[in-house]
């Protein structure tokens, strides 16, 4: 068996996920120091609970989902014949559905635009990191699993 991923899935995962995770935590710190020097106030309202999102809590979700988001792009990669489509597609609904939370949150025209375009950027953080390799993934495991 000349696939890695298989034998030892947790070194696929750190080396898919941690990476991408990395990408979209940095992307959406440097977007959100952008948008905070531009005066958007973060102000958001959550459950009926009125806080502000700072940049450490907004890289720390980037970087979460961004993990759960790899692990799934490798379960895509083993189970479908186009894992690349298959995942950018997930990501995409993923992202639509996202991107309603500051629309209805936020009250500040910039901070709305500031959260959307940050969900962007970690999405396509990710697609950067993922797409590429999890084509590759999908052909090494179909190839071993022969």
């Amino acid at each position: 068996m000349t696939d890695t991923a298989s034998p030892r899935p947790a070194a696929a995962i750190a080396r898919l996920v941690i990476p991408a995770a990395l990408a979209a935590a940095v992307a959406v710190l440097v977007g959100y120091l952008i948008f905070d020097a531009a005066g958007a106030d973060f102000a958001v309202t959550m459950s009926g609970t009125d806080s502000t999102v700072t940049a450490v809590q907004a890289c720390l979700a980037a970087f979460l989902v961004s993990l759960v988001g790899g692990t799934a792009a490798l379960l895509v990669a083993r189970r479908t014949a186009r894992p690349a489509r298959t995942f950018a597609t997930i990501v995409t609904i993923a992202v639509v559905l996202l991107l309603v939370g500051p629309l209805v949150g936020a009250e500040q025209a910039l901070t709305v635009v500031a959260l959307e375009v940050l969900h962007l950027l970690a999405a396509a953080a990710v697609l950067l990191v993922v797409l590429p390799r999890v084509g590759t993934t999908a052909v090494t495991t179909a190839s071993t699993d022969a």
